[in-house]
């Protein structure tokens, strides 16, 4: 193969990597870009994240270039990567979460505790005696996605192993190893950045939701699938350095991301949505 054809192929790969579903990516690209409920900030949550990992793929090219693929691809490299991407999933959701509370409710008198939030305001509403705090949401800020990047950029797939096992070997010089790498993150960021905007843009192609529900229900959205995302990232990577993976008849990842869609991101989505019209309703 000439580097030429490599890079071609990697960046091609890139494409598919980022449009079709991937554990390493789409999970906290969906988190991100509901949390943002804007088609703006889920091109930002794919970018950045994109970015991130466009850089770490750069030097794992280089590095893998210089021979060391074999150990960086191995599976217990993978596995503590699903661990370690799992833990910054769940810190981010849980502080999501913490500033992001529903109504509290006193029962007695006027005193309350003060809402904490990322800087945004709050609307207080008083009926007799009770008082209900209605924090603006703050859905999780886009360049967090940055970390979550160059993280998850240590994982490896069907196309990663292209790119360091085949493509960055081609390179003639070590003054361009890095050139798979890069233009596979390239790749992977113009989808994401598409997909990101997609996602972000969903949450306001209703008119029945008002502006403030529409960022509830995505803050919490994402910072539950980050929250619960990472945790179930967490036992995959538990399940992969014991080498329970291999029973699986099908690629680990594709049940990784069918499980985070189908137990965590659309109940959480469902769950918010009732939270948030039983909260107009009372």
């Amino acid at each position: 193969m000439t580097p030429l054809t490599a890079v071609i192929y990697s960046f091609l790969f890139g494409l598919l990597h980022g449009v079709l579903p991937d554990e390493h990516t789409w999970p906290i690209t969906f988190s991100y870009a509901i949390g943002g409920a804007s088609g703006r900030e889920g091109m930002k949550a794919g970018l950045f994240f994109s970015a991130a990992f466009t850089v770490q793929r750069m030097l794992l090219s280089e590095v893998a270039y210089l021979a060391l693929a074999p150990f960086l691809l191995s599976p217990t490299i993978n596995g503590i990567v699903y661990i370690t991407v799992g833990l910054a999933m769940s810190a981010a959701g849980a502080i999501v979460l913490r500033h992001n509370r529903y109504p509290h409710l006193h029962l007695l008198g006027h005193h309350h505790e003060e809402a904490r939030e990322m800087g945004t305001s709050i609307a207080v509403l008083s009926k007799h005696h009770n008082e209900s705090i209605v924090p603006t949401s703050a859905p999780p800020p886009a360049r967090w996605t940055i970390i979550h990047g160059f993280i998850a950029g240590f994982g490896f797939g069907g196309f990663s192993l292209f790119v360091n096992t085949v493509a960055a070997p081609a390179m003639r010089s070590p003054w361009l190893g890095f050139m798979p790498g890069l233009v596979f993150g390239l790749g992977t960021m113009i989808m994401l950045v598409v997909i990101g905007y997609l996602f972000g843009a969903s949450m306001r192609w209703t008119h029945l939701l008002s502006e403030q529900e529409i960022k509830r229900i995505g803050a919490q959205t994402g910072g539950r699938t980050l929250f619960f995302g990472g945790l179930l990232f967490g036992v995959f990577g538990v399940v992969t350095l014991l080498g329970l993976d291999r029973n699986l008849p099908v690629d680990a990842g594709y049940v990784l991301i069918g499980l985070f869609m189908i137990i965590i991101a659309v109940p959480a989505f469902v769950y918010t949505l009732k939270e948030v019209l039983a909260a107009r309703e009372s």
